[in-house]
């Protein structure tokens, strides 16, 4: 009985985790929401996989931002200070020695809405063609929804996972009942999305304001 839960469990890892391999590209972007997407997209930036990071940082790690090791430092926190807490979402960008914050902002649906600022952000740099974006495994299925939808067809992305990402692994993530809670919530948060994208196409299709 134990095996067959175990191969149920992997199954439903698989499915809400599409990932691809590493490989070169123009940019770097993390998703916001755990410590660990930043560490290892600034691995595979020291690397050189990309010239550019982008990190997504949320109201909750912007604390936690300063444990990261980056090429240039960046006191997160002061920038943040100012600011009222509900509107602390950053985008950070390393790039040729520079480390620059801009402010973005945060809707209801986050992941959505770092798509969108993420789409929004590559208007200005058309020269990007190819973008990995990187996030938690079982999250990956809802940020392709998301990718697809809002940015343009013609950028080559590619969607890669955590390797170490603490009890949230394939093998042991059903184990624990706060990590089992947040992977099978994945299931009624894609639901949500899927309806979300679907009011934004059939307003786009009507001629009618763009989904916010």
């Amino acid at each position: 009985m134990l095996f067959v839960l175990k191969r149920l469990f992997a199954r439903i890892y698989d499915w809400l985790a599409p990932c691809d391999a590493v490989a070169p590209g123009d940019l770097i972007f993390t998703l916001a929401g755990r410590h660990t997407r930043q560490v290892f997209a600034l691995e595979l930036y020291s690397q050189g996989i990309a010239p550019i990071l982008l990190l997504s940082v949320g109201r909750y790690e912007i604390r936690r931002f300063a444990q990261l090791v980056l090429p240039t430092a960046l006191d997160l926190t002061a920038v943040a200070a100012p600011v009222p807490a509900r509107q602390r979402h950053y985008f950070v960008a390393l790039e040729s020695g520079k480390c620059t914050p801009t402010r973005t902002p945060r809707g209801y649906l986050g992941t959505l809405s770092e798509m969108r600022a993420l789409g929004q952000w590559l208007q200005s740099r058309p020269s990007i063609g190819s973008v990995l974006i990187i996030s938690s495994a079982f999250h990956l299925r809802r940020v392709r929804a998301c990718a697809r939808s809002l940015l343009s067809p013609s950028l080559k992305i590619r969607y890669l996972a955590v390797p170490q990402d603490g009890s949230f692994n394939r093998a042991d993530w059903w184990r624990d009942r706060s990590t089992r809670g947040v992977v099978l919530k994945e299931f009624p948060k894609l639901v949500v999305y899927r309806l979300a994208l679907m009011c934004k196409t059939l307003r786009s299709k009507g001629g009618g304001p763009a989904s916010r």
